[in-house]
């Protein structure tokens, strides 16, 4: 998700219901900087398959990167911090914000704050991929073609994290994975060529915005999204 005005105080991001999200950030302690470098290791190794790739060209999906490395690469470039936030809506896990000094961050969902276990390491690599997708864009622009490029990065890392721990994500119930990193490689590697659990879940989360942008064209599957905006 991509964040507008944040600050120390006083925060906002767009959302479908409610038109702003608040994100205060918060300082890292020791337990937040281990599991966000732990993150940043595991996303550093992700490496996405090229007919994965393949699959979300073919529906008009293009991902921001080509590899987990790429990601933390560009983090690193701009000096982008990780750290976490207090949401107003707790169903948000991350969003592209500012921190304390007023500089680009990526804001993990305080709820998570203190969840070392490894799936819940993986998971907030993935969430940290799709705010990275979002900021090398390097504008204030948002779209339904933006979040699913940014989405296919989620599921990417996703795929990649389960061939290297198949059972890593057996039994994990909380919001962060059946709303989140679980759902989308589900939603995106769905039957048939409809699609119709993608975009209806895209258009309840998403189809408040335009179908695309200047750097994110709309695909069709982006335009058939738009189209079932319900908040039209």
């Amino acid at each position: 998700m991509r964040v507008g005005q944040v600050s120390s105080n006083s925060f906002g991001a767009r959302d479908a219901l409610k038109g702003v999200i608040y994100a205060k950030p918060i300082k890292n302690g020791k337990t937040q900087e281990g599991i966000i470098n732990a993150a940043l290791k595991e996303l550093n190794e992700a490496e996405f398959e090229k007919t994965d790739i393949l699959y979300m060209q073919s529906m008009g999906i293009n991902p921001p990167f080509e590899s987990g490395s790429e990601a933390v690469e560009y983090l690193k470039k701009q000096n982008i911090p990780i750290q976490y936030g207090k949401f107003s809506d707790k169903k948000v896990h991350a969003c592209l914000g500012r921190n304390e000094e007023g500089k680009p961050a990526v804001l993990i969902n305080a709820r998570y704050r203190n969840e070392d276990d490894k799936a819940t390491i993986l998971a907030t690599a993935e969430a940290i991929a799709h705010e990275a997708g979002h900021g090398k864009d390097n504008d204030t622009m948002n779209s339904i073609q933006e979040e699913l490029d940014n989405l296919s990065l989620n599921v990417l890392v996703h795929r990649s994290f389960e061939k290297k721990y198949p059972d890593v994500f057996d039994g994990k119930d909380s919001f962060f994975f059946t709303e989140g990193v679980s759902l989308y490689p589900k939603l995106f590697f769905e039957y048939g060529a409809d699609k119709t659990g993608l975009k209806a879940r895209v258009a309840d989360k998403y189809g408040h915005m335009q179908a695309g942008d200047k750097k994110h064209p709309p695909s069709k599957l982006a335009e058939q999204i738009k189209e079932l905006d319900v908040s039209a």
